[in-house]
Formats: C-alpha cells, sequence, structure tokens
C-alpha cells in the first residue's frame, strides 16, 4: 500500500515548534530544525543560540526561568517560499505565578528543505518587517 505524504507548509513546521516547546517537548522540536540553526529569541533572551545544542540550552533555560509562558498569534504569513512571519503576544509567569512579561511579540523564521534555518523574535511587527526586508541571504 502506498502512503501519500501531505505537504507540510512552513508555517506548519513554525506552529509545530512552538507547540512542542509549549508542551515540554524539546528534544522533539530539534527533528524541525536545522542542525545549523540560528536562533534569537530577543523577548525573553537577548542571546543568539547556534545549532542544535544551542536550542536545547535556550529552551531549557527558559523552561527554568518561567513557570510559563503563552504565546498567542493574532496573524501569521508566510512572506516567501523560505519565511513566516507572526504577531501577537507573549506572556510569561515566574515560578511565584507572578506575570513577569507581557508584551507584543512578532517572530521570524526562515527554512530550508522543511526545517527552520534561522529564527528571531521582536517586540514589534514593524521591527520583525524591516529586519525581513534587510535579512541577509540563506546559505
Amino acid at each position: 500500500m502506498n502512503r501519500i505524504m501531505e505537504a507540510i507548509s512552513n508555517t506548519d513546521v513554525f506552529l509545530r515548534v512552538w507547540d512542542l516547546y509549549a508542551t515540554g517537548r524539546t528534544g522533539e522540536i530539534l527533528d524541525h530544525v536545522d542542525p545549523e540553526v540560528e536562533w534569537r529569541p530577543t523577548v525573553l533572551d537577548p542571546a543568539t543560540y547556534h545549532g542544535h545544542a544551542g536550542v536545547r540550552r535556550w529552551a531549557t533555560g527558559a523552561r527554568r526561568a518561567w513557570k510559563s509562558i503563552t504565546v498567542v498569534y493574532d496573524d501569521m504569513r508566510e512572506v516567501a517560499d523560505d519565511c513566516v512571519i507572526s504577531d501577537g503576544r507573549i506572556a510569561a509567569f515566574d515560578h511565584d505565578g507572578q506575570l513577569a512579561i507581557d508584551s507584543s511579540l512578532a517572530c521570524v523564521a526562515e527554512f530550508r528543505d522543511g526545517r527552520v534555518l534561522r529564527a528571531c523574535a521582536f517586540v514589534s511587527l514593524d521591527d520583525a518587517l524591516a529586519w525581513v526586508s534587510a535579512r541577509r541571504e540563506l546559505s
């Protein structure tokens, strides 16, 4: 019996990565992230992380720092064959249950061969769009 594989969009991959993070399944995120990924979660953490080891380090640190993080997307679109941009809000609570972050959040994810190659977060959609306009070419 032949199985027909449905094409998975970059938007689907983007949503899957955040769902896996939200449910604590960090290891599975790496299935959707290029081994050479550049990961920049600017809103909660100004550092840049590289590769699978970097994404693991980021996810572990975020899990330790925050009791819960909620990301809600109001808009998401593919702006090119290799790029998804989203706009929404993020809320993070510390381990005492206090709201520590309540901010606008815009994310840009760039893809190579169906995997996230570069991901950046911004506090405004305008900043994200400006970054997309000026972005360097993917290798």
